[in-house]
């Protein structure tokens, strides 16, 4: 895993599983990053789906969830506070 002070590597990102605090869930993995060209910023992140309820609810590309809504990228996952019922 390439997580080195504060840093990772997109390839490392995309392959950790993005988890929902509300309710435990396996949201899916990063499929997609919204970057803010002039600050390098990271806006948003799309995650393509697993199997399930999410797949009804979201569109075909995957779920937005904004950065905001990130509360921990960690080494072996990334856990994130979305509610479905608001997107």
């Amino acid at each position: 895993m390439g997580i080195y002070a504060g840093k990772i590597n997109y390839s490392d990102l995309a392959e950790l599983n993005v988890v929902n605090v509300i309710d435990g869930s396996v949201l899916g993995t990063i499929s997609d990053l919204e970057i803010e060209i002039n600050s390098g910023k990271i806006l948003s992140i799309t995650v393509s789906c697993v199997r399930g309820i999410l797949n009804l609810l979201s569109s075909n590309k995957g779920i937005v969830i904004p950065w905001e809504q990130i509360i921990k990228v960690g080494e072996d996952v990334i856990i994130v506070n979305y509610n479905c019922s608001l997107h």
